[in-house]
């Protein structure tokens, strides 16, 4: 039987995604397996934070980042390709125009989705060995525009929230003053009461500081380390993040304010410990495709 592969773009506000993968099954859980992963630096966040709209620069570089994900996607036989954009695109003023102008240069049928459902997909992936079933946890999601915390118990979902606060919000000065005051509050209400809990974490940059902390597969790393890896990377300026620790340009900056931002949401939850599936939205959303076709079966 010829195995089925899916691909899933996800248009975030410092990059652009497209995973190309299939699914098994493996203790009992569907789990999607990578066969290749292209991101693109769009940056769209850039724009929209200082702006209001993407500009017909970015516009360009989109579209033809999208045409070259169709084009790979197609050396698979892959002809149907779900894809979602989050924050950036949630804020431009002419995302309408860009969507239509998406549609007729590509076919593709990009899908702006909030951050709720952002944060459903994202937990769908996790693959924990039943971890998820018997423990509190919350999803720490920081992205380039938004942070999405979700409170999960025994699988549930039971509370969920998107904040604007972002790695390039931050960088371009454009977090309300009150964005904090805001959190604290939401996790007081929505947390505490809750007990012990543990947090998972997803996006490039968490993935990255569980490398550079030399962490195993799901081996959780502490706050300390993650304070500890925070203060290394600030003792080196961009370039010789760049250049010394051979991070990515678009990753050697941002992944200062998204430290800052576990950080302080670990502390004020009082979690001392991350676990770091590297999974993520796109895994979601393969998997929502195999299971729509498991259904039609």
């Amino acid at each position: 039987m010829k195995r089925k592969y899916y691909a899933a773009i996800d248009i975030g506000t410092n990059a652009g995604r497209m995973l190309i993968g299939y699914v098994v099954s493996r203790d009992g859980h569907d789990v999607v397996k990578h066969i290749q992963l292209v991101r693109v630096p769009l940056r769209l966040g850039e724009d929209v934070f200082v702006k209001g709209i993407i500009s017909k620069e970015k516009v360009k570089k989109f579209i033809y980042s999208l045409k070259g994900f169709r084009l790979l996607a197609k050396a698979y036989d892959i002809d149907n390709i779900e894809a979602y954009a989050t924050s950036a695109m949630r804020e431009a003023k002419n995302r309408d125009i860009i969507v239509k102008k998406i549609k007729d240069k590509t076919k593709l049928d990009l899908e702006i989705i909030d951050g709720n459902r952002e944060a459903e997909l994202i937990f769908s992936s996790f693959n924990i060995s039943g971890l998820v079933k018997t423990r509190l946890f919350l999803l720490i999601d920081v992205g380039g525009g938004s942070t999405e915390l979700t409170v999960f118990a025994k699988g549930e979902k039971k509370k969920s929230r998107s904040f604007k606060i972002g790695t390039l919000r931050l960088l371009k000065n454009k977090v309300n003053k009150n964005i904090w005051s805001d959190i604290e509050e939401w996790i007081e209400r929505n947390i505490y009461q809750c007990g012990q809990m543990s947090a998972i974490g997803t996006g490039g940059n968490i993935n990255k500081i569980s490398q550079l902390a030399r962490k195993r597969y799901l081996e959780p790393i502490m706050l300390k380390e993650i304070e500890d890896t925070y203060k290394y990377l600030k003792g080196f300026s961009l370039q010789e993040r760049v250049d010394k620790l051979r991070l990515k340009p678009d990753r050697a900056d941002v992944i200062i304010p998204a430290s800052e931002i576990y950080i302080r949401i670990m502390n004020i939850a009082g979690i001392d410990e991350i676990f770091v599936p590297k999974m993520g939205l796109s895994d979601g959303m393969i998997l929502e495709q195999y299971n729509k076709d498991k259904s039609r079966i």
